[in-house]
């Protein structure tokens, strides 16, 4: 399976407690249902938001924030990005008819005293934009729409 997270993609196999990222293979083991050990490494979940279907779930993970999405061979492109959390629009990086790459950021959200970018899931052209700067958001509204 392909995993995007925070913009970059990874591919993921899990076989019983060993996953394996990018062909690299790890111990893996959860350990209580907020911690996960991958190898060496302990991550501790802070915060975790699951997305909607076809939206990224948000996870705060040892205090830093991700975006996480799942794909697979039968993607299409999505039409709405919402936000995946409740905040306040600090900051909007796109004009009404942008042209825009996959990953590049399109508004950043202010929530829990945290910054979280959205970042346009696929290359696209905005068609309508429905966040401004300094507007309260809650989850679930959309951000901006793509032709």
């Amino acid at each position: 399976m392909k995993v995007q997270v925070n913009g970059t993609t990874y591919d993921i196999d899990i076989v019983s407690q060993k996953i394996r990222v990018n062909d690299t293979e790890l111990a893996a083991r959860i350990n209580e249902e907020e911690e996960i050990t991958l190898g060496q490494d302990t991550y501790y979940l802070d915060f975790v938001q699951e997305g909607d279907e076809g939206q990224p779930s948000l996870m705060i993970i040892n205090g830093m924030t991700y975006l996480v999405s799942k794909s697979s061979f039968g993607y299409k492109q999505l039409k709405d990005v919402k936000a995946p959390i409740s905040g306040k629009v600090k900051d909007v990086f796109v004009e009404l008819g942008s042209k825009v790459k996959e990953g590049q950021i399109i508004v950043i959200i202010e929530a829990m005293k945290m910054e979280i970018q959205i970042k346009s899931p696929s290359a696209g052209t905005i068609k309508e934009i429905k966040a401004c700067k300094d507007q309260p958001i809650k989850t679930g509204d959309i951000v901006v729409s793509f032709e």
